[in-house]
């Protein structure tokens, strides 16, 4: 993203968000259709634990002490649950261990408009 930002002379103290930097560059969705299907292909490699024990523990894995007062930050998985229609990480993972479901999925990828990531 800083790659348009830079351009545009947009700067970080502005608080504009990646979605308002894409259409100021006129690049439309294409980008961020190929972060979230590359996002939902790793993140299906990872569930079904292709990549070993080690990146599976960091994603299932606990932290210990007390969290910090606030909101609760939005999470990697959060993104992961609500792109591919799940409510729990446990549903999220059984979609994923169908890897030709998931394909799927991820090949017809719509964003929040409606439109399909085929378009692009």
């Amino acid at each position: 993203m800083w790659c348009y930002r830079r351009p545009l002379k947009v700067q970080w103290t502005e608080k504009k968000n990646n979605r308002e930097i894409i259409q100021m560059a006129d690049v439309g969705e294409r980008l961020l259709q190929q972060l979230m299907k590359r996002k939902l292909r790793y993140a299906g490699h990872i569930m079904r634990g292709s990549s070993g024990p080690l990146l599976q523990l960091s994603l299932e894995g606990k932290i210990k002490g007390k969290r910090g007062q606030g909101k609760a930050r939005r999470s990697w998985m959060d993104d992961v649950k609500e792109w591919s229609g799940s409510t729990s990480y446990g549903d999220t993972k059984r979609k994923a261990e169908n890897r030709e479901e998931w394909r799927d999925m991820v090949a017809n990828l719509r964003t929040e408009d409606g439109t399909s990531s085929l378009l692009f």
